[in-house]
């Protein structure tokens, strides 16, 4: 009986054909890089405005909910709409590219410095399995194995779940937005958060709705403190 093909398998072979054709250029500045797992060069890094930590804080706890449940929030950029950082999301999350997902999530890690909060266990912000199974892999699990890489924290994927399906947040409204997520998270396993330190990884925080709510479905399995970590901060 021949074999098939998977289809990550088919999907590799053609990246891989394409990386041929079409060498590998910064997602940015378009210079010409020597990976396609590497997104930016390191010029474009260095332009791309980061956020103070205080103020995506102050942002997230003008939700009410998020002032119990979030102990710190921050972000590696400032969100720039039709710039780098929306070109580098919609990259992660659309033109299949889960390699950026981790390379990303390495700039995350190295972004962190002494005095930083002190966590226990990275953990993504969850698909539902029929929006993973539509894009083949979760942008925030990437995010997370890249950060576990460069800080040696255990991450799983496995705790905090999405148990029923949601609207996308793009053009919703706070309320709606709120609305949307409520009772969107579970934990499934709560003895692996209670009492420890987690860092909650997603994608672009917006509103904060979304960290919010998985937020406080962890800070109610007993996590001692849940810290927010995005890659992008949209000022709304």
């Amino acid at each position: 009986m021949p074999i098939r093909p998977s289809l990550s398998w088919a999907r590799d072979t053609s990246l891989a054909l394409l990386d041929l054709l079409y060498p590998p250029r910064c997602l940015g500045c378009g210079a010409s890089m020597p990976s396609a797992d590497e997104p930016l060069c390191a010029a474009c890094v260095r332009l791309l405005d980061r956020p103070l930590p205080h103020e995506v804080t102050a942002h997230i706890h003008r939700l009410e909910k998020a002032k119990q449940a979030v102990s710190t929030a921050r972000a590696l950029w400032s969100f720039d709409a039709g710039g780098i950082v929306q070109q580098l999301q919609h990259a992660l999350k659309y033109a299949n590219r889960p390699s950026h997902g981790r390379a990303l999530g390495r700039l995350m890690g190295q972004a962190l410095v002494a005095g930083d909060p002190t966590c226990d266990l990275i953990l993504p912000i969850p698909l539902h399995h029929t929006r993973q199974l539509e894009r083949g892999y979760n942008q925030s699990a990437l995010l997370a194995e890249g950060l576990s890489q460069e800080t040696g924290l255990p991450v799983r994927s496995d705790v905090l779940l999405r148990i029923r399906p949601t609207r996308s947040q793009t053009n919703l409204s706070r309320n709606e937005r709120q609305d949307n997520v409520r009772g969107a998270f579970a934990v499934k396993q709560p003895l692996t958060v209670r009492g420890l330190g987690v860092w909650l990884i997603d994608d672009v925080l917006t509103t904060g709705s979304t960290a919010s709510a998985a937020a406080a479905s962890l800070h109610d399995a007993g996590a001692d403190e849940v810290h927010v970590y995005t890659l992008a901060f949209a000022r709304r």
